[in-house]
């Protein structure tokens, strides 16, 4: 069963209840919930569940949700265009999949390092720790260093000075596919997650290339909808690296639902992408909440827990499991 398919989940979570002689009451009790009417909503067809109430529906009733997967699926989350969400989207979706039971990894793969300080490393990051020794380091298995922790996820960091990376990679033989040897070396992760720089230089063709899959988080605007181009011809030309590399989602962001044009721009985008590939709930403008959150050091879901920001986020990823094929069974 597909994730996506979560009133089935319900009603497998339903039986569950009524199996171990559970009320309404006392699952809403559990869960933390106002009232039965919310458990009860959940259970009824139509009754539109996200990931995140129907995960904390099977914590009240003592089931669990399986979530495991045979393989690593390894995603980058890329734009060539800056101020797009990237970074936030791949620390908050990062951080969504660890709340399911997911073993995440991120690596930042930006010198400006915003994805390690947005997730609270703000002491400074020797190079070693970063991805630049597997791409510069012996030629024959290159390996990762040992990741930082960070609120449950684990993290390959970055540093400004990653940014000597760049013009040492066009005198490594193979070097951009480097990154690639190294995390298919790895093991015990579920995701990785990879975070390149908003530009087309070197270290972008390098975490682009390590990846399988791509998610591309575009703004519902003009300019955000002409850069929409600019990346897929990128990702065709990095599948002479790398043959298996897909766009997996776009991830529509900085939705302002109030104003003509954003309504506008996220209909055409569902138009003229999904040809492509599947195209996202939008996750909307909430500029107070993800910059505090940012200065905080926290996914969002961290710092506003239950607010309509985590909501948006799980939904999303809910829709990028079931892209990616990722099934999930009660």
């Amino acid at each position: 069963m597909t994730v996506v398919d979560l009133e089935a989940m319900m009603a497998m979570l339903g039986e569950e209840r009524v199996r171990r002689g559970l009320s309404l009451e006392e699952v809403a009790r559990r869960a933390g919930w106002a009232n039965e009417s919310i458990p009860r909503r959940l259970e009824r067809p139509g009754g539109n569940p996200t990931l995140k109430s129907v995960q904390r529906y099977a914590e009240a009733v003592g089931a669990e949700l399986d979530v495991g997967l045979t393989e690593t699926r390894v995603l980058s989350f890329f734009n060539h265009a800056g101020g797009v969400g990237k970074t936030s989207a791949a620390r908050d979706l990062g951080y969504a999949l660890r709340a399911l039971g997911f073993r995440v990894l991120l690596i930042d793969a930006d010198p400006q390092a915003n994805l390690t300080a947005w997730l609270g490393v703000r002491e400074e990051v020797p190079l070693e720790r970063t991805l630049y020794p597997a791409v510069i380091g012996s030629p024959g298995d290159p390996e990762l260093p040992e990741p930082i922790e960070a609120h449950g996820l684990h993290l390959i960091p970055s540093t400004l000075e990653l940014a000597r990376l760049e013009p040492q990679l066009i005198g490594v033989i193979m070097g951009v596919t480097r990154l690639r040897s190294a995390v298919r070396r790895l093991s015990g992760y579920d995701f990785v997650l990879v975070d390149p720089p908003p530009s087309l230089g070197q270290l972008s063709a390098l975490a682009v290339i390590a990846s399988r899959h791509v998610v591309v988080p575009v703004p519902t605007n003009v300019k955000g909808f002409e850069g929409v181009k600019t990346v897929v011809q990128m990702v065709r030309e990095y599948r002479q690296a790398a043959p298996d590399l897909e766009i997996s989602m776009f991830a529509l962001t900085h939705f302002d639902g109030r104003t003509r044009h954003d309504r506008e721009s996220e209909e055409s985008m569902r138009e003229q992408l999904s040809s492509i590939a599947p195209v996202s709930s939008p996750i909307r403008y909430r500029p107070a909440i993800y910059k505090d959150a940012s200065l905080a050091g926290l996914p969002v879901p961290l710092h506003d827990p239950g607010g309509k920001a985590e909501e948006e986020i799980s939904t999303v990823t809910g829709e990028l499991l079931a892209a990616l094929g990722v099934k999930v069974g009660v």
